[in-house]
């Protein structure tokens, strides 16, 4: 299909998109909408209207990149609006005839995922000449910024230098890469604070992130192959048949026991619960919300996907960054977006008194990696 004949299909979307909430849409919980008020400044309808444009505009995204192959910049929402990138003048005119805001850059988005997945398969360590007695690299993450257009590089302030050779090393030039000095590197989660949903071999403890027709899912950090899950009363639950960290994920799939009944809920931490009715992924800059144990709920906004971060026990690929506040004890607890399942937490760095950065594992790949079925609520 070409890009001009899909923009008579795309204006069927266009009163989705950019002007009522769906039907589904306008049905969020009133625990969301009162997350959505206090974190995202929206009332109702406005929570409503935004929920429904990100939902649709990830159609248009995936659309749109199909169709302009290499030339694509990359999608992002501001404040529910869509942005479209193209390296191609000639491409602006169908963009913005789709109720997007067009934008020429220099660098395709592909080039940036490529540059990404190179750094990914490399011994960061060797190829800085640092020792295995070392200290972690003092590379926080990285990840593609598409409204920045650049691979961004999160170091210490002591590894700028080094962040910047591993963009040479894959290709990148000075304007193609951006270093971003944080102040600390990221940890995980799994060291609780309050009351959990559940215990590891009756020790340390982590959140439920989402049911599942067989038991749940969580953060691989949680536990490994084999782990007994269990209530807070030491009641067993399940078991981890399935957990992946560091490496290409953190994410664990825990085999439910004989008996029990998941429901496509999610636990507030208040007294009631939040629905699950699908998984659709969230874009760039959509709203977002996380439930934990610790801390309760929070919203944010989708900074990155498809970001690597380096936690102490190695490298973590494939994660979502987001600007969710979190802290320890919200490990493996629910990521979503309206009523849509997101993913799992899985660390990051600050906590809810002054803000942070957390990172989750998408659900999705969850799912995929075990041949699972999401319970909707």
């Amino acid at each position: 299909m070409e890009l001009t004949g899909f923009l008579a299909v795309l204006a069927a979307f266009l009163p989705i998109v950019y002007g009522a909430p769906t039907t589904a849409a306008s049905s969020l919980h009133p625990e969301i909408l009162a997350a959505m008020k206090r974190d995202l400044g929206l009332d109702a309808e406005q929570a409503h209207v935004r929920v429904a444009r990100e939902l649709k505009a990830t159609e248009v995204i995936d659309e749109l990149r199909t169709l302009a192959g290499n030339s694509f910049g990359g999608a992002w929402l501001v404040d529910g609006e869509l942005n479209v990138a193209v390296t191609k003048e000639s491409l602006t005119s169908e963009v913005a005839a789709a109720g997007a805001k067009a934008l020429v850059v220099s660098v395709p988005l592909s080039k940036l995922e490529e540059a990404k997945n190179a750094i990914d398969n490399l011994d960061i360590e060797q190829t800085l000449g640092k020792r295995s007695d070392e200290a972690a690299s003092g590379i926080a993450a990285y990840y593609v910024d598409v409204a920045a257009n650049k691979l961004v590089l999160e170091a210490l302030a002591d590894s700028i230098a080094q962040a910047a050779e591993l963009a040479n090393k894959v290709g990148l030039t000075e304007s193609e890469y951006e270093v971003r000095t944080v102040e600390n590197l990221p940890t995980t989660f799994a060291t609780i604070r309050g009351g959990d949903a559940y215990l590891i071999n009756l020790g340390g403890r982590c959140s439920v992130g989402f049911s599942v027709t067989t038991g749940f899912v969580s953060a691989g950090h949680c536990g490994t192959v084999g782990a007994t899950a269990s209530t807070t009363a030491g009641a067993t639950i399940g078991t981890f048949a399935g957990s992946v960290f560091p490496g290409n994920g953190d994410y664990s799939f825990i085999r439910g026991s004989t008996g029990n009944t998941y429901t496509g809920r999610i636990n507030n931490y208040n007294g009631g619960t939040l629905p699950v009715s699908g998984s659709t992924a969230a874009a760039t800059g959509a709203s977002i919300c996380r439930s934990g144990s610790t801390t309760g709920v929070f919203c944010g906004t989708v900074r990155s996907l498809g970001a690597t971060v380096s936690y102490a026990q190695g490298r973590v690929t494939g994660l979502t960054q987001t600007s969710v506040c979190a802290e320890p004890g919200d490990s493996g607890g629910s990521f979503y977006s309206g009523a849509q399942a997101q993913g799992v937490t899985s660390g990051g760095s600050g906590n809810c008194n002054s803000g942070g950065t957390t990172y989750f594992q998408p659900v999705n790949e969850i799912l995929s990696a075990y041949g699972l079925t999401l319970v909707r609520g």
